[in-house]
């Protein structure tokens, strides 16, 4: 209307929601089932064991692969070893006689592998030092050193003094781990021992008898602490 007031716009107001019957409020959710609750717990552990294989298979094959990239890698190393002791004229293998686990103290007459590298033994070792003809120690008390993670370096009686000084030079660092001996059957000039190893050189050879000494000291499979000389 002209000239008139104008009337408020008042928005539609929202209808009240009926209230339930009786006046209650909304119902409470029903509660789980005893045969509900046993098939949740039973779920969780079959989770729970599923998740335990999943995470011990993640470490078996961690640890496998370090097993293996252990083995590769040792086999490396000593092929890089073998390399190395061999550049020259001397040559490396593992030959030794057999121990017996139930006797090891109780030597054979003779050894069947010369120089010898292993085997049965006398019940006493030789200690380290340079030994003659006249105050060498048996064949049987030389293993028993070898297994203790002693070094024999061997070398022909009639060496001259120039290569029994490059035996000496070759040596003198590990003292305390290595006997050097004459010995009448060797075939070549000077041979080194360890357990279960031998390094055979048809001439003296500082640098692969000293890589021996160095590489194989220490490693015997009953090593003892090795007294100063």
């Amino acid at each position: 209307m002209a000239g008139g007031k104008k009337k408020p716009n008042r928005r539609p107001q929202p209808k009240p929601r009926p209230k339930p019957a009786g006046g209650a409020g909304p119902a409470p959710p029903a509660k789980p089932t005893q045969a509900a609750r046993f098939a949740a717990a039973r779920q969780a552990r079959v989770r729970k064991s599923r998740n335990l294989r999943v995470a011990l298979a993640g470490v078996a094959v961690v640890v496998i692969a370090a097993v293996a990239w252990r083995v590769i890698d040792g086999r490396r190393d000593a092929a890089a070893l073998r390399a190395e002791l061999q550049a020259g004229d001397c040559t490396f293998d593992t030959r030794s006689d057999r121990t017996d686990p139930a006797n090891p103290d109780s030597p054979p007459a003779a050894y069947e592998i010369d120089p010898p590298a292993g085997g049965n033994h006398a019940p006493g070792p030789a200690d380290a030092g340079t030994y003659t003809a006249d105050n060498r120690p048996s064949d049987a008390q030389v293993v028993h050193s070898l297994e203790h993670g002693y070094v024999a370096v061997w070398h022909r009686p009639a060496l001259d003094e120039e290569a029994m000084a490059a035996v000496r030079n070759a040596v003198q660092a590990y003292q305390r781990d290595v006997l050097v001996l004459p010995r009448d059957s060797l075939t070549v000039d000077v041979a080194a021992t360890a357990w279960g190893e031998r390094l055979l050189c048809p001439a003296v050879e500082t640098g692969p008898l000293q890589r021996f000494v160095e590489a194989y000291r220490n490693k015997g499979p009953e090593r003892v602490d090795h007294p100063p000389v």
